[in-house]
């Protein structure tokens, strides 16, 4: 696949199929990853691969903060909403979270380090295109929740800034037109 190609192609997946992927994609998409653009060789990135036991701990979890957004708990649809947010994780082969170092001294360098990390998911999710495998790069609650964080175990200095959910397009959504000419002000 050519770059730009992925480049153009990419999307995020909103549903998966429960075909394994085997962990050497990973490997290859990290590898990918820890190439991007980062200052100063910070290297501020850490990839945390889950499946079996640990990714249904996170995926229990990521249903319980699903009902919390429900007025009535106890409703059909809150029950549904919690059953759909397990599921859809118990199904993904892997759930990868990615942290970014935290440096509570320098705000400047933290920024520095968060956009590096961005563009290593970025670089991450390209090279799992080109294997034919999708990501959704997933934030919110499962973010910030102290009991995901428990569960993943980050080092103390690491701040989780997304989940990857990983696996083979169910099927691929269809490419969005972007405004390109509003996006760019040339200056002479």
């Amino acid at each position: 696949m050519e770059l730009s190609e992925g480049l153009l192609s990419r999307r995020t997946i909103h549903k998966f199929t429960n075909e394994p992927v085997d962990k050497s994609v990973i490997e290859k998409a990290v590898h990918c990853a820890v190439h991007a653009p980062n200052h100063k060789m910070t290297e501020p990135w850490r990839f945390y691969a889950m499946t079996g036991e640990t990714k249904e701990k996170l995926a229990k979890r990521r249903s319980e903060l699903k009902v919390e957004k429900f007025l009535d708990k106890n409703s059909e649809r809150a029950k549904q909403a919690k059953e759909d947010a397990y599921q859809f994780m118990i199904d993904l082969p892997w759930v990868i979270a990615v942290t970014t170092h935290r440096y509570s001294v320098d705000p400047v360098r933290e920024k520095e380090d968060y956009a590096a990390v961005a563009c290593a998911i970025q670089n991450f999710m390209l090279a799992a295109w080109e294997e034919g495998v999708g990501t959704k790069w997933a934030t919110g609650q499962l973010v910030n929740d102290s009991i995901a964080r428990e569960i993943v175990q980050p080092k103390e200095e690491e701040d989780i800034i997304g989940f990857l959910f990983l696996g083979y397009p169910k099927e691929v959504p269809k490419r969005i037109e972007r405004h390109e000419t509003e996006s760019v002000s040339w200056l002479e």
